[in-house]
């Protein structure tokens, strides 16, 4: 049996189904509408001691997945 890969779920909810924790904490009145997105953590991401490696190791799976300066450039640029 293999593991399968975990999504990314995003709910709009009214702010009473929330743990009562996360209510308080956002100052949410009951009937407001809320959005809450769970994800799996990123344990490469996690484990970035700064903003530079972070920057690093999305420039590095950008380019990875086909990202070129030149098209970089052409989205910057787009208008």
């Amino acid at each position: 049996m293999h593991a399968m890969k975990a999504l990314r779920v995003q709910k709009t909810v009214a702010a009473r189904e929330l743990p009562k924790a996360w209510r308080e904490e956002g100052r949410f009145a009951p009937d407001q509408r809320v959005t809450v997105v769970i994800e799996p953590e990123d344990p490469e991401l996690a484990a970035a001691a700064s903003l530079e490696a972070v920057m690093d190791i999305i420039s590095r799976r950008a380019m990875e997945r086909g990202l070129t300066e030149e098209s970089l450039a052409e989205i910057l640029n787009e208008r």
